[in-house]
């Protein structure tokens, strides 16, 4: 075989360096005598098959591969081709799935790395898959992937710095709570907050400033002052140029088989998804299939810690949850191009934890314990199937719960499930170490001593024989606290202090008094604070919390397996 080489359309002795920007241009390349060229992501070289007995010459074109000018470098790490570059197209469903809408989309395609496959300034974030288990990347830009080719979706974060509050109780942290009353309509709570604060329910304000840059071109993390630039604390662990989120709530399969798919959408069960075990082999991160729940905290970490160790896979912290808020909140996701006027993640009411469902309608109350005009919420038992208030995730309406208002963005950060996080509570005031959990009953399996080991008549003081904790680097450890309003103890761009102020409220059930409720001032999200009592932070909200639920509620937990809790999983290659 003889090849010929050009490079930006100029004839070249060689192909580029490995470690070149450049990628193989397949719509151009070709070979004579109908033999076949392609490019493997991995070791940079170019691969020849279907060759015949004749002298075959090969002409490879090269492109440098697209990079936005906004990201300052911090593009998305493909992982040396672990990762598959895609796009999903609004109007069009997968080949290979069975949802019967009148609205469909969905449909994935590999992209072309040379071209503009993902822009933030239009938000249209980037996307990638992870191909099923020895499944074989021989797809070419613009081909269709089909679903049951695909084992998890995953959504960049690129590194970016975040200004500050400049309020003094959102950036050292607003402790106290106002008490507002009984309300019957969400449109009265926000009236209220004005009322009590005229910075009171600043998601519809404005949104976060943020400037894109790579380790070597971002702004200095050093804090300066309020109203300062700081780079967002969740890409410093890792120093990174940023992040792979999972693009829903990590999904368990249940085909023995290895196939990612039900073969029918009545095939699988809800109860079958709740598993608590280690086990990184059921790990799908895809659309309409059942949450993986009822798991607990170290459990869920070890299955996502071994899901992808060579992409540096683990489980979601709080301050990854607050980088993507962040985002979401800001002109690069659900605000408009001078950063005001934010619209809000819709939820997913469905309760049978249905990855990418949406409702059809803002709830207008909170969680008053059962479904009703104002908070409808259902069951679903096909996985392609709208419902009479929710959309499923191949309808097109159901881009109103994603980050971005568009196919591209992160779904069921609203309602779905609350989600676990490794954002934890230390076990004692003059202990650091992080705490297993509350007590024996009630704990994340992680080794450590109880928070409250005298809660609920317990008397062990210790978890002796737990689950060891990893390095410091994977999880966000927060200062002992007996309150679960003590705000004030978050960390910077978690998305819980700078959230303030904080508010108190009930929502009326038929003329009665309904749950009391903490709430943030950022679309009156729930705003639970760790405590010694529930010591782990899950976030989200679920799909009866109404709009309590939101890309901004926090809500504290025990760490223990619960039929109602989920986890996400993050990549840093």
């Amino acid at each position: 075989v003889q090849f010929v080489f050009y490079i930006d359309d100029e004839i070249s002795k060689s192909a580029p360096e490995i470690s070149s920007d450049y990628s193989l241009d397949t719509t151009k390349s070709h070979c004579t005598n109908d033999a076949m060229i392609y490019w493997n992501d991995v070791t940079k070289r170019a691969e020849v098959e279907n060759l015949s007995d004749s002298k075959t010459k090969c002409y490879l074109y090269f492109k440098q591969i697209y990079k936005e000018g906004i990201l300052n470098g911090a593009i998305p790490d493909l992982g040396n081709g672990k990762l598959i570059p895609i796009t999903i197209s609004d109007n069009e469903k997968p080949s290979d799935v069975n949802y019967e809408g009148s609205t469909p989309g969905g449909k994935v395609r590999k992209a072309d790395i040379t071209k503009d496959w993902y822009s933030y300034e239009q938000k249209r974030w980037a996307n990638a898959v992870i191909l099923k288990d020895g499944e074989v990347d021989h797809y070419t830009p613009g081909e269709e992937i089909p679903e049951n080719a695909i084992e998890s979706y995953f959504v960049w974060i690129p590194r970016y710095s975040y200004v500050l509050q400049d309020k003094e109780e959102t950036f050292d942290g607003y402790s106290g709570t106002t008490s507002l009353g009984n309300f019957s309509d969400v449109q009265n709570v926000y009236e209220a907050m004005k009322q009590t604060n005229q910075e009171g329910n600043k998601a519809t304000n404005h949104g976060f400033e943020i400037e894109f840059g790579s380790k070597d071109k971002g702004i200095s993390a050093t804090l300066l002052s309020k109203g300062s630039s700081i780079v967002h604390s969740a890409f410093e662990a890792f120093d990174s140029n940023g992040f792979w989120v999972g693009k829903f709530e990590t999904g368990y399969n249940q085909n023995s088989d290895g196939s990612v798919m039900p073969s029918s959408p009545n095939s699988w069960s809800v109860g079958d998804a709740q598993q608590n075990t280690i086990d990184s082999t059921k790990v799908i991160i895809k659309p309409s299939v059942y949450s993986w729940r009822a798991i607990q905290v170290a459990n869920a970490f070890y299955t996502s810690y071994d899901y992808k160790r060579e992409l540096e896979s683990h489980m979601m912290k709080n301050t990854e949850w607050g980088a993507v808020v962040y985002l979401t909140n800001s002109k690069y996701g659900r605000c408009d191009a001078e950063n005001k006027n934010c619209s809000e993640v819709r939820i997913n009411n469905v309760e049978t934890y249905i990855t990418g469902s949406s409702a059809k309608e803002e709830p207008t109350c909170g969680y008053t314990g059962t479904k009703e005009q104002c908070n409808w919420y259902e069951t679903i038992n096909s996985l392609y199937m709208d419902g009479v208030y929710s959309n499923n995730y191949y309808n097109q309406a159901s881009k109103i719960s994603s980050t971005t208002g568009n196919y591209s963005g992160i779904y069921d950060m609203a309602g779905g499930e609350l989600e676990y996080v490794m954002g934890v509570m230390q076990s004692s005031p003059s202990n650091s170490n992080p705490t297993s959990g509350r007590h024996k009953l009630n704990n994340s399996g992680f080794k450590g001593l109880y928070s409250c080991p005298e809660c609920d008549s317990q008397t062990e003081t210790e978890n002796k024989d737990g689950l060891a904790w990893p390095s410091r680097k994977y999880y966000d450890l927060y200062d002992y606290s007996t309150s679960i309003n003590e705000y004030q103890k978050g960390i910077l761009g978690d998305a819980t202090k700078e959230m303030g102020r904080f508010y108190i409220v009930s929502y009326q059930k038929t003329n009665e008094t309904g749950p009391v409720r903490y709430i943030n001032s950022f679309n009156a999200d729930i705003a639970f604070f760790v405590s010694n009592g529930t010591p782990w932070f899950a976030r989200g909200g679920s799909c009866y919390d109404g709009t309590d639920a939101g890309v901004f509620a926090f809500f504290s937990d025990y760490g223990t397996l619960d039929g109602n809790r989920s986890f996400r999983v993050v990549l840093t290659p």
